[in-house]
């Protein structure tokens, strides 16, 4: 029997998924930022909190707003999209110029779902297995070369850089009043399941897609979504928001769709990429008669109930989120994180771990013993779980604000 055969064999009658989360808790740290830290948990604890009756008032309003205005308003234009489809289906057939046979497949946010307004498309170029394999840093060079002579965008190669790609830039235009931005990679398969998955969590329930994109906006807006400078990447947040939908609320908003059987006969190269297990349902068709979510909570009270979350109740000193295990945690000895601390998460009170100067947060879906947080820094997580608590306050203190008032101060951009 192989092993897409067992695994088929496995997943006819997976056990049912549970939820768990950990309470917090902290002690004294002798970090600089550990005093201000402790002010805002203390400020958060002490907060006059809106009434029952006010607080449910406030979070369908919220809800409204979330799904009529905001959303449509950050979304990608028609125009946009057409642009970028027209793009792609250019750059396809240069592909295809220099290497008979490879595909350009999209993925990441344009692919799955969660694009906003001028977001880069990214790319990956899969070499056809009936022609020998030509290295990615030749295929830079090549592909590079004709697309600077055949197209308008800037190029620029990186035929050297640890994982080979081609960078493209368009800025805008009279006819195109919006830049394109493009990264071109090389046989990168996971990235291809990845985006996969999160479509098929996007199309499970609406709810995820509004959460994901205010979350978005807003971790830019505050500025914690750059890994360049230590925070978490916003792929990091999208892994946050499902995690929370799928183990975190009773009864859960959306299922664990690498749990759930198998409704038909997969191919092998559906069950297994570069040595990883990236079986989910994909099949929506089949999904209702499998699982259905009883959960009725709006988008406002979800975000509210994500912000406390991630601020007050995860328990940040022995949990990785794992998102395709049963209860959706594992522990960090588990998987030896807990060994060479660089600094101690038990005293520092934050919502991640670290281990050796790199922070864990969540396994990926599919490499799972890939460390999504990895770029996060020490200042970083004191900003990151600072702003959990900030959000959480804006949403839910006392007050006699004004949705608008509101969302204003929510979304006011931080500076550094």
């Amino acid at each position: 029997m192989s092993s897409g055969q067992r695994q088929q064999q496995q997943r006819r009658h997976p056990k049912a998924s549970t939820s768990s989360s950990g309470a917090s808790s902290s002690s004294s740290a002798h970090h600089p930022q550990h005093q201000q830290h402790q002010q805002a948990a203390a400020q958060a604890a002490a907060v006059h909190l809106l009434p029952a009756s006010q607080l449910s008032s406030h979070t369908a309003e919220l809800t409204t707003f979330i799904q009529t205005t905001f959303v449509p308003s950050v979304s990608p234009s028609p125009d946009e999209f057409t642009a970028k489809e027209n793009a792609f289906a250019f750059l396809a057939t240069l592909v295809e110029r220099v290497a008979p046979g490879a595909k350009l497949k999209p993925f990441g946010s344009m692919a799955n779902g969660f694009a906003l307004q001028n977001s880069d498309m990214d790319l990956v170029c899969l070499q056809s297995d009936q022609s020998p394999p030509r290295p990615a840093s030749d295929m830079v060079e090549e592909l590079g070369a004709l697309i600077q002579a055949e197209t308008n965008f800037q190029v620029k190669m990186l035929p050297r850089a640890r994982i080979p790609i081609i960078k493209l830039t368009m800025p805008p235009t009279s006819t195109t009043p919006f830049s394109l931005a493009c990264d071109i990679g090389f046989d990168n398969k996971l990235a291809l399941s990845n985006t996969k998955l999160l479509y098929t969590y996007a199309k499970c329930d609406h709810r995820l897609r509004s959460l994901v994109l205010f979350i978005k906006v807003w971790t830019k807006k505050r500025q914690i979504n750059s890994p360049y400078r230590g925070t978490l990447s916003s792929y990091g947040y999208v892994l946050l928001v499902i995690h929370f939908l799928v183990h975190v609320k009773q009864p859960p908003v959306l299922p664990n769709l690498q749990r759930l059987p198998l409704t038909r006969n997969y191919e092998l190269h559906e069950l297994e990429a570069e040595g990883h297990d990236i079986y989910f349902m994909d099949d929506l068709d089949s999904l209702s008669l499998w699982w259905k979510t009883s959960n009725n909570d709006t988008v406002g009270e979800l975000l509210v109930d994500f912000f406390r979350h991630y601020a007050h109740q995860f328990d940040y000193n022995r949990l990785v989120l794992s998102l395709r295990s049963e209860n959706g945690y594992v522990t960090k000895e588990s998987k030896g994180w807990h060994l060479d601390v660089s600094f101690s998460a038990a005293s520092l009170g934050l919502l991640f771990t670290c281990v050796s100067d790199t922070t864990c947060i969540s396994k990926d879906p599919f490499q799972t013993d890939y460390n999504v947080a990895r770029t996060v820094t020490r200042d970083g997580l004191y900003t990151i779980r600072g702003e959990f608590m900030r959000a959480l306050r804006v949403l839910t203190g006392g007050s006699s604000k004004k949705l608008a008032q509101i969302f204003s101060e929510l979304m006011e951009e931080r500076d550094d």
